[in-house]
């Protein structure tokens, strides 16, 4: 398969790559791009379906089989050093990510990163294009090129991410976000440069809200397109406290199993898996089993995706997995 190249301006936290995301703030592709409406309360929806490739994965059999989170040693505190590498996100296996020189997709391509690329070392450099950033880095193979800050995100270990109990408190802050209904904390927990990702299903499109929008989340009634139900085109419409919080509160209110960077599953017709652009996201599995001696498709899963910024955790993206026949 041929590898694809992005190389374009994508705006700072939500422009959207060309042919994938509707876009809520204007885009530059050759120079030109006209200006995108914004959709109901600020959210858009993703135009297309992602490739997709498998993650370590969990089947849980039956609401007996218990899942325990990881063992903790003494917390070790991700912390920001100067040190600090980042890691490629958002770019899926057949693209790359165009590092340029000067910065701007007019800049001449100097190297390319993988989607999978760790260990990127910022010069300290930054420029602010339109409503894009990008920052300077070293090349992996010598000498320093520009790339979109929107396709970086801090590299944190599994083991660092796992033993770091300020996102253990992080989740617990928004399942009292979940019981209160409060937008202003749930606004404080999220990715203040991305704002918050979302699927209805992990095969639907994403909806993006940016981080000026999520504060009204739960009080904006109006009605948003989360995708379609499973084999159909019946397109599930709503807005997000009538649609998406009933489905967190289905999972959060319990106890659910949990799991740090593996997802929890239960009986389903079709893979599940945790999206190929997101494979240098840290992440936690909330799972609902399915009741005993019910239906073995009656299962729920939400997986949280957490990036750093400015070595603080917060939450960037939701993904529900369910049954699905």
């Amino acid at each position: 398969m041929s590898r694809h190249k992005i190389d374009r301006v994508r705006s700072n936290p939500h422009e959207c790559q060309s042919n994938r995301l509707m876009k809520y703030y204007p885009d530059r592709h050759n120079g030109i791009r006209t200006m995108c409406a914004l959709l109901m309360f600020g959210l858009a929806l993703t135009a297309c379906t992602r490739t997709w490739v498998p993650v370590e994965t969990r089947v849980v059999p039956s609401p007996s089989a218990s899942v325990e989170t990881p063992e903790r040693s003494t917390p070790t505190p991700y912390e920001e050093t100067s040190a600090m590498t980042y890691a490629v996100v958002w770019v899926e296996a057949e693209e790359t990510l165009v590092v340029k020189k000067p910065a701007g997709i007019s800049g001449t391509a100097v190297d390319e990163l993988a989607h999978g690329q760790r260990g990127i070392q910022l010069t300290g450099g930054s420029t602010q294009l339109g409503s894009s950033t990008w920052v300077e880095i070293y090349v992996p193979g010598g000498g320093i090129g520009w790339v979109n800050a929107w396709y970086l995100t801090e590299n944190v270990s599994t083991s660092d991410f796992c033993q770091d109990t300020r996102v253990n408190t992080l989740l617990e802050d928004f399942k009292q976000v979940l019981v209160d209904e409060d937008g202003e904390l749930l606004a404080s927990l999220v990715n203040p440069e991305r704002g918050l990702t979302l699927r209805h299903d992990w095969w639907n499109p994403e909806v993006l809200i940016p981080p000026d929008m999520v504060h009204g989340l739960f009080s904006d009634l109006s009605e948003v397109e989360w995708g379609v139900l499973s084999g159909s085109q019946f397109p599930v419409r709503g807005s997000f406290g009538q649609i998406i919080v009933p489905q967190l509160k289905d999972v959060f209110e319990i106890s659910p199993e949990t799991a740090c960077n593996q997802l929890i599953i239960g009986v389903t017709s079709r893979q599940a898996i945790w999206p190929e652009g997101f494979n240098n996201m840290n992440f936690y599995s909330f799972h609902r089993p399915s009741p005993e001696g019910g239906n073995q498709f009656d299962w729920r899963t939400w997986n949280i995706g957490i990036e750093y910024v400015d070595g603080q955790p917060y939450l960037s993206v939701m993904i529900q997995y369910r049954g699905d026949i």
